[in-house]
């Protein structure tokens, strides 16, 4: 038997559907599916686990990884912890499986080579026809570099201690596996004799502008920091970047115990009380829980303010709430990556909640 782990966060219902049924007529029946539901909206949860009692072949999963950014990494890494088989391909939701893959998956087993697969990627039209494999018109292919839907033996994943959890939101993450896996001796395939994955479309996340504050968390330039954790790993010859309890997922009495925390303190946007917060308070108070509110100083939007900025006349110096939004996540998702911390911004985006247990 191989398992495939599914990472999933907020995604249509119809999407899933459209790439489990493609499971359900696979002529290889001798798999099953570890999906991870990595902090779904509670509403968004309960439609997806009334929707997977369709399929007998899926294990539900779900970690309270709600108030967090997304980690594909992460929601694999949880997804591995479950695994029993001796084998184990990483999906997407976005996939559409041609139905003889499960029996490809079988014929490349090999115990010291990591297979990737070429993807044909349906365009937007496409995506929501229903009708053969076969039929479908593919709009492109990915390339070599793309290594995100793989095979690989579950040891070689245990051995090097699962995907790097360093990596947020999107990029990298299964390059570095890849590169990991081979400095401890396991070899990589790149599976490009035919097309057996189709994607279907979404707005890529290279298009999202993340040089605003918005109500979903995004990180300015976050690309290029997470290639900079790419390339540390390779030049140190990192095998395993995390510490033990990786793969570990929150469950409901540990966001509960943030979540009901309603002892706040309110930090205004002056930038020496940001700076301080996150030199200081933050690393260095041992509190059990650090609860902050970041708001714009009601002083920044008075004439009195204005006149003088516009005289150069010195006065109070601000952060937008959109560069301590950067700030605060970059600092989270580097040193504080095994926290259990819940972090939101307003609908109004007038305020960032940060809640970090210590």
């Amino acid at each position: 038997m191989i398992t495939i782990i599914y990472p999933f966060k907020n995604r249509e219902l119809q999407r899933i559907k459209r790439s489990l049924d493609s499971l359900v007529n696979q002529s290889n029946k001798d798999f099953d599916v570890v999906f991870v539901d990595y902090g779904s909206d509670f509403e968004i949860a309960a439609s997806v686990k009334e929707l997977l009692k369709q399929y007998e072949f899926v294990r539900y999963i779900y970690s309270f990884h709600n108030n967090q950014p997304w980690s594909r990494a992460k929601a694999i890494n949880i997804g591995i912890r479950f695994v029993e088989t001796e084998y184990v391909f990483i999906a997407d939701i976005d996939i559409i499986f041609n139905k003889r893959f499960v029996d490809v998956l079988f014929e490349l087993q090999n115990k010291k080579e990591n297979v990737y697969f070429q993807v044909g990627y349906l365009d937007k039209h496409e995506s929501v026809e229903i009708k053969e494999f076969d039929l479908y018109t593919i709009a492109s292919k990915s390339i070599p570099e793309g290594q995100g839907l793989s095979l690989f033996k579950l040891d070689s994943l245990l051995k090097v201690g699962g995907f790097d959890e360093f990596f947020h939101f999107w990029g990298a993450e299964d390059e570095d596996v890849h590169l990991r896996l081979q400095e401890a001796g396991f070899s990589s395939k790149f599976y490009n004799n035919e097309i057996l994955l189709l994607h279907q479309w979404h707005k890529i996340f290279e298009t999202f502008d993340n040089n605003k504050l918005s109500s979903e968390p995004r990180l300015s330039d976050v690309f290029n920091l997470n290639k900079q954790k790419l390339r540390f790993n390779q030049k140190n010859h990192i095998e395993k970047p995390n510490n033990e309890n990786w793969g570990k997922l929150i469950t409901e009495k540990e966001f509960q115990f943030l979540d009901s925390n309603d002892q706040s303190i309110v930090l205004l946007n002056k930038k020496h009380v940001v700076e301080n917060f996150l030199d200081i308070i933050l690393p260095k108070t041992n509190a059990e829980i650090i609860n902050v509110i970041f708001q714009e100083d009601p002083y920044q939007l008075t004439l009195k303010y204005k006149i003088k900025k516009l005289l150069r006349i010195k006065t109070q110096e601000y952060y937008s709430l959109k560069q301590i939004n950067d700030m605060l996540l970059k600092v989270l998702v580097i040193y504080y990556q095994d926290y259990l911390y819940n972090y939101k911004i307003s609908s109004d985006l007038k305020s960032i909640q940060l809640k970090i247990s210590k």
